[in-house]
């Protein structure tokens, strides 16, 4: 009878051990996953309007049901943008195929400078299908407001420079801003974290 007993706390100690193991291990997987995730409460976008690299109109519709990566910088920009653009653009050229609802959009914070020809000059650089949009980001609910991009203008005469946010911000199908990219930025990783963003969302949905 007492064997029979140690035995049966053996096996409950060892259930819950592994219980408790499993729990832990998926704690880990859910903070990997989660690592720059604004989850459970992503930021729902609201509508704003702006125009595009294109001269066209361009508001929450144009994101509605895609994945959208969205940087913020400048095309004056010495080093940061065109780095980060150039990832982008080959982040883009390996997951095109495999996800057609993904779009990657440049926003700049220096739209004085940065009209709708050199802002269609600089993305179609990088890619023919990256959008490129202008519009003052003091703008009520404009992009930069919603997300809460920083920047800064030391001097706005002559060939100033712009301080901003080096992050790619990730925007889900339902217009949520659900992630934030840290640099430094490489495509191997920006793939695996967007794979792993998806599909947590994609679960939670």
């Amino acid at each position: 009878m007492i064997p029979s007993m140690v035995v049966l706390a053996i096996l409950a100690t060892s259930a819950g051990f592994y219980i408790s193991l499993k729990q832990s291990q998926t704690k880990l997987e859910q903070n990997n996953i989660a690592e720059g995730l604004f989850w459970p409460n992503p930021k729902q976008l609201l509508e704003f309007n702006t125009t595009d690299n294109n001269g066209e109109l361009f508001g929450l519709k144009q994101i509605e049901e895609k994945w959208s990566f969205i940087f913020f910088g400048y095309t004056n920009c010495p080093d940061i943008c065109p780095i980060t653009m150039s990832v982008m653009a080959d982040t883009y050229k390996r997951i095109k195929n495999e996800y057609k609802n993904v779009q990657v959009i440049f926003v700049t914070v220096d739209p004085e400078r940065d009209d709708t020809e050199k802002l269609n000059s600089y993305v179609s650089f990088f890619d023919s299908q990256f959008i490129g949009l202008n519009g003052s980001p003091q703008i009520k609910n404009s992009l930069t407001k919603q997300i809460g991009v920083a920047f800064y203008h030391d001097d706005k005469k002559g060939n100033y420079l712009v301080d901003h946010s080096a992050s790619i911000f990730v925007i889900d199908p339902k217009m949520r801003l659900v992630s934030k990219l840290s640099p430094p930025h490489n495509s191997e990783e920006i793939i695996k974290k967007f794979k792993k963003i998806k599909r947590f969302i994609d679960e939670k949905s």
